[in-house]
């Protein structure tokens, strides 16, 4: 990879990172609670107020088709989430030592009920354990032991609209409030403190710095001084994580697995070294290698730019393409845009099938459209090389940050990463136990 393109990558993603802080520290100044808000919450890999707003700063503006079409998005489903309810009590549960907040759907749970999370590698079977979940199905099954399950019942509620507008639109830094990710924040916390504002306990959950979390987290320590909250960061490292800047959260302790995540995390993203802990992963207890792997990203911005370049990309290259899986992200399968570009790599693996020439280079080594999430980390441990076609300086690893990660850009738009050996991007053990282990010492 040619220096100069190394050096700006580099420097984007430094300059990002500092207008971000600004905007934040600016937004403290203004006593806007930066750990809640929406505008904060810097996700670079999902289509949100979070990114438009930090593309905004990037760029020097003010305003953007993106951020009203957004808002917009967020503004009117305020009204589709009001008839929140949860099932499950706390009945007969006097010594509850940990709580953990986490998510659920229908395939959480086994027909006798039985809950398994796939964060933490456990379920409710743990003694002296509560699980405080949000369903993102809206699925409650009838005889779930130690669960607590807030769902919600779809439909349109214009009272409830503009009772939410009429309350908050006159508060100082409304914009800051009249969305639905603060809409949900509340709903969630309201709920959460019904039910444990008279208990003391252990916190636990899969953070990821999102809004409803940090609320969660000050709603526990409103609660009681005393509680303990422990965050576990169970995704791979990625080029980018603006989204975990250091927003003055309360918690306790932040879990990551890697002795490089938590130095960049240190370094970059503002996190007191005396929070972040390094443990063995308790998502992964060992990676599969995914090689033949073409993998979409979580949103698809640019459907013609990904099969042009993976089109130039795979000529240039002479692969053999015999065998090519095409994953698509969990809660993607359903979704028609990635199904279309799904279809269309398969009639571009098609045509260049016949156009091969005889003596083939074998194919083994994954291949990453888009927003690389925590996929590319995960390829690199167990495969030790990865392609990544993207547009963007987000996306991209750079290797002054990320050490021991190197880079080659193969042709505009396309990059090679590999990783050197001694380099460990997550720390494994193969145990499924980690996390009791972890809710043992604290």
């Amino acid at each position: 990879m040619k220096e100069e393109y190394t050096i700006d990558v580099f420097s984007s993603q430094i300059r990002s990172l500092s207008i971000a802080k600004k905007y934040i520290q600016s937004c403290k100044i203004k006593k806007i609670k930066t750990d809640l808000s929406p505008y904060c919450d810097f996700v670079t890999w999902a289509n949100c107020l979070g990114l438009e707003k930090l593309l905004l700063l990037i760029n020097n503006k003010r305003l953007s088709l993106k951020l009203i079409q957004n808002f917009i998005v967020e503004f009117l489903a305020i009204g589709q989430h009001h008839n929140y309810l949860l099932s499950g009590s706390l009945k007969d549960k006097k010594n509850i030592l940990n709580v953990v907040y986490s998510y659920c759907s229908k395939e959480n749970f086994d027909n006798n009920g039985n809950f398994y999370d796939y964060y933490f590698k456990d379920g409710n079977s743990l003694n002296n354990t509560i699980w405080f979940l949000i369903s993102l199905d809206n699925f409650v099954p009838h005889n779930a032991k130690n669960c607590l399950i807030l769902y919600k019942r779809k439909n349109f509620n214009f009272l409830y609209f503009i009772k939410y507008i009429t309350r908050n639109c006159l508060k100082k830094n409304f914009m800051h409030l009249i969305n639905n990710t603060t809409n949900l924040t509340t709903i969630y916390t309201a709920n959460f403190f019904k039910i444990f504002r008279e208990k003391n306990f252990n916190l636990f959950m899969p953070f990821e710095n999102r809004p409803h979390q940090n609320s969660i987290i000050r709603c526990t320590k409103r609660i009681s001084k005393k509680n303990k909250i422990y965050g576990y960061y169970h995704r791979m490292p990625e080029p980018f994580q603006s989204e975990m800047i250091f927003k003055g959260t309360e918690i306790d302790k932040l879990y990551v697995c890697s002795d490089l995540q938590k130095k960049i995390f240190n370094k970059y993203y503002n996190w007191p070294k005396k929070k972040v802990k390094v443990i063995n992963s308790i998502r992964y207890p060992r990676l599969k290698k995914r090689n033949k792997t073409i993998f979409l990203p979580f949103e698809i911005k640019n459907i013609d730019f990904l099969i042009r370049n993976l089109t130039k990309f795979l000529s240039k290259k002479n692969f053999s393409l015999k065998d090519i899986k095409i994953s698509l992200h969990p809660l993607k399968k359903k979704s028609k845009k990635h199904q279309l570009l799904r279809t269309k790599i398969k009639t571009i693996l098609n045509n260049l099938k016949n156009k091969r020439h005889k003596k083939k280079e074998s194919f083994i080594y994954p291949i990453i459209l888009g927003e690389p999430g925590g996929v590319a980390a995960e390829c690199l441990q167990s495969s030790g090389k990865v392609y990544h076609i993207t547009d963007s300086f987000f996306d991209i690893f750079s290797h002054k940050i990320w050490k021991g990660i190197q880079v080659k850009k193969i042709i505009d738009d396309v990059y090679e990463y590999t990783k050197e050996k001694k380099v460990q991007l997550v720390k494994l053990n193969g145990k499924k136990n980690n996390f009791s282990k972890i809710l043992n010492i604290n």
